[in-house]
Parts: C-alpha cells; sequence; structure tokens
C-alpha cells in the first residue's frame, strides 16, 4: 500500500488522540496526590527583601 497524504493525516490525528488519552490517564492517576507548595509566596518575600537594598 502506498503511502498518501490521507493516510498520513490519519496516522497523526490517531496519534493525537493516543496522547490525548496518555495525558488523561496520567492525570487521572494523579488526581489523589497533592499539590506541591507553591513558590509565589517565597519569591515575593525573596523580592521584598532585596528591594531595601
Amino acid at each position: 500500500m502506498g503511502d498518501t497524504k490521507e493516510g498520513r493525516d490519519k496516522q497523526a490525528d490517531d496519534a493525537e488522540e493516543h496522547q490525548r488519552e496518555r495525558e488523561l490517564s496520567e492525570e487521572l492517576e494523579r488526581g489523589d496526590e497533592a499539590e506541591p507548595p507553591r513558590e509565589d509566596d517565597e519569591e515575593s518575600s525573596e523580592d521584598d527583601d532585596t528591594a531595601d537594598e
């Protein structure tokens, strides 16, 4: 069977769909994990310390 644009497009669409499925399953597996602490709080306090210098 020859290589056609339609075949390449279908293969690309299938790969994108599989990637979405993998990302969704990984997200569902991580759903019960606690979120890491936010770094925004640390950065803002560091910025305050250097602003006085």
